[in-house]
């Protein structure tokens, strides 16, 4: 995973954890070859308070003072183990006399004991409580929970503390992939599946000013009219971080496409980056499955757009009264889906009208993307399938250009 949160100011108190370990022979009791975590968290008050964690156990145990629990009952986990251990160890003696046929019952039970296991685990979010079963993930690698990052946040959730910066140290010997005293952020293997369960939403990249996130179709980007449109991407982000503007959007995405979405953590963020996007400063790539096939390798669609005020919210061309609106398009790729021909393209907009792409397809190109509700048919494909690859914007504080992407899901 990328950064998800700034790593200062816990890095430098992380490494001021670490120190004050070692002088006080932290390491040779519990050894070395470990990630170290720690989490600087705003509290209701407004003070900065930061808590630390070890990933996995250490020497068989799971609390050790000064560090956050993990992630379940500890109680419970050993109950567990306890009452499964005197038969797989009972199995274990049996194979090892010569007995056969057993080493299946034993891969059983120790497959129920893991399952037990993590049916034991809890994680605290900014809404409530989650287990695994609840994420409906397809699998759990072993160890998924355990990291150090896991811990904390759920720590931190626990208490409605609004999370500010994290980082992870390797303390252990150089080689293979970490070197000692790096930082490292959290894995894509374990904790990428489970932080976009925790956080309510999945994030690409954090620092003191912005959020990228991979908002997934069917949500929308700000609250729409009515309680039953309240679940959207900029109240899930302030539900995380209650200090954020009030309307941290800085642009949006369709609620029926995924992608790319900039949140801003500042008003000086949020001024500067919704500057950027009026100016057009800002660089824009979305995928797409269009209807059919598109003979023509790539081009420009010029066609202004305005609202069809007797049919809202649809957008439709007028040449007389509509706004400029451009996109450059490229064909990608031509495929057969669900015995369909339909055509792989990439859309950069040159301005930013609403539902400017899904237009254009449909009324340019004469080839709807696949899924449209409004502009084609949303029989063809189970979402829209537009979606926001990459964003490039200069950073409000420092002034790099930065680039997220996000991979296709379709």
């Amino acid at each position: 995973m990328d950064q998800i949160l700034s790593p200062q100011p816990a890095q430098m108190l992380l490494m001021e954890k670490i120190k004050s370990l070692e002088e006080n022979g932290f390491f040779s009791i519990y050894g070395e070859d470990m990630m170290l975590g720690a989490l600087t968290a705003r509290m209701a008050d407004g003070s900065l308070h930061t808590v630390y964690a070890f990933s996995g156990s250490l020497k068989g145990r799971y609390i050790i003072d000064g560090f956050t629990p993990p992630c379940f009952s500890n109680r419970a986990f050993e109950e567990i183990v306890d009452r499964y251990n005197s038969s797989i160890h009972c199995y274990t003696d049996r194979i090892e006399q010569g007995e056969k046929g057993l080493e299946t019952i034993r891969a059983q039970l120790s497959r129920d004991c893991l399952a037990e296991i993590m049916d034991n685990y809890s994680f605290h979010t900014p809404s409530g409580s989650i287990t695994f079963k609840e994420m409906n993930l397809a699998s759990v690698p072993t160890g998924t929970g355990d990291c150090a990052a896991a811990k904390l946040l759920s720590w931190c959730f626990r208490r409605h503390w609004e999370p500010v910066s994290l980082c992870e140290i390797y303390y252990g010997h150089n080689g293979g992939k970490r070197e000692h005293l790096t930082a490292y952020n959290p894995c894509d293997e374990k904790c990428g599946l489970i932080f976009p369960h925790i956080f309510g939403l999945e994030i690409l990249y954090g620092d003191d000013d912005i959020t990228v996130i991979n908002k997934p179709s069917g949500l929308l980007s700000v609250p729409g009219k009515g309680e039953d449109k309240a679940d959207c991407a900029t109240a899930r982000f302030r539900k995380i971080f209650p200090s954020a503007p009030q309307n941290p959007s800085v642009h949006r995405l369709d609620m029926d496409t995924s992608g790319i979405l900039v949140l801003a953590k500042n008003a000086k963020a949020q001024r500067e980056i919704s500057r950027q996007f009026e100016a057009r400063e800002t660089e824009k790539s979305y995928v797409a499955l269009v209807d059919g096939l598109i003979k023509e390798e790539e081009g420009v669609i010029d066609l202004p757009m305005r609202l069809d005020v007797d049919n809202r919210p649809h957008q439709i061309v007028d040449t007389e009264y509509g706004k400029k609106a451009a996109t450059e398009w490229k064909r990608l790729s031509v495929e057969i889906t669900g015995g369909r021909t339909v055509t792989r393209v990439r859309f950069k907009p040159l301005t930013g009208r609403t539902h400017q792409i899904r237009v254009h397809a449909a009324s340019g190109l004469g080839h709807p993307v696949l899924g449209d509700r409004l502009y084609g048919d949303e029989y063809s494909a189970d979402r829209l399938c537009l979606h926001a690859q990459s964003l490039t914007i200069t950073h409000p504080s420092t002034g790099e250009r930065m680039t997220f992407t996000s991979a296709v899901p379709f």
